[in-house]
């Protein structure tokens, strides 16, 4: 009965949308987005700045001039824990500070020998600046 409702409105979600690309509030905090199939997120940065859209060209690039050096680095991850055939996929990618630093997190995971094992490439500036694995 009106003015009072047992029923409760559902909470909003923020959501942006520049172009096709639809970015929004994950429950669990963080922002999220996809372009080109690829999972972007902002874990470390609470504000989402629609220019680093206009960067994800140059993350493309950074990740197409390092290849050689990511597979590098993922062999070394992998040596001792699987045999690696060259396989790696994309998990997500955190651009928390790409508008700022000029970083990015590259989560990569393979086929089925990696089992839940992920291998992280720190990129600034189109450089290798850190690497990490872990389940």
């Amino acid at each position: 009965m009106w003015p009072f409702s047992s029923q409760t409105k559902p909470i909003p979600v923020p959501t942006i949308r520049c172009g096709d690309i639809v970015i929004h509030w994950n429950e669990d905090e963080y922002w999220e987005f996809r372009a080109e199939g690829i999972l972007y997120t902002l874990f470390d940065n609470p504000t989402f700045t629609p220019s680093l859209l206009s960067q994800l060209k140059d993350v493309a690039q950074w990740l197409t001039e390092l290849d050689s050096e990511i597979n590098r680095e993922i062999r070394r991850h992998l040596d001792g824990w699987c045999e690696w055939n060259g396989e790696k996929h994309i998990d997500g990618i955190d651009v928390s500070w790409l508008a700022e630093r000029k970083e990015i997190d590259v989560s990569y995971v393979g086929n089925e020998e990696w089992g839940d094992l992920s291998v992280n490439i720190m990129i600034t500036d189109g450089k290798i600046t850190g690497t990490d694995s872990g389940d």
